[in-house]
């Protein structure tokens, strides 16, 4: 085994792409984790709360409240499912629906800063291990469910 922890460098990295992150949506009042659900739900318009959190695998609780945000700032719409009243759908407003193409460019933006010095081969490889260690955790959960 390596002497070096993945462990280490993904949470040191992860801290850190949180601070940049947080710096370039901070003006659009807008946190680092929740950029993702109005990613997915411009990817997914109608996207119930229940499907949007399997979706991107993030606890109910965390989902609620990062939508409880994105609400009150106006970037998302619940609208009650009219075949299912238990349930809403989710919907960008057109602020969060102008705010997709900038959100597109920030993380651009910081893709470019996290490969810096990376040609295309190197960052495929990393894109290819990144998704190793990602399924590998997920499987150690899946395991400890059982």
């Amino acid at each position: 085994m390596q002497n070096e922890s993945f462990g280490r460098y993904i949470s040191v990295i992860y801290r850190h792409l949180q601070i940049l992150l947080n710096n370039r949506l901070n003006p659009y009042g807008i946190g680092s984790g929740q950029y993702i659900f109005i990613s997915a739900i411009h990817k997914n318009p109608g996207i119930s709360q229940k499907d949007l959190t399997n979706l991107i695998k993030i606890d109910r609780a965390t989902t609620a409240k990062a939508l409880i945000k994105l609400e009150e700032n106006g970037y998302v719409d619940r609208i009650t499912d009219k075949d299912d009243k238990r349930y809403n759908q989710l919907y960008l407003t057109q602020k969060g629906t102008e705010f997709i193409p900038i959100l597109n460019e920030i993380l651009d933006d910081l893709t470019a800063v996290l490969s810096q010095g990376m040609d295309s081969d190197e960052y495929s490889k990393t894109i290819d291990s990144l998704k190793i260690i990602f399924d590998n955790v997920q499987n150690s959960i899946s395991q400890l469910k059982q």
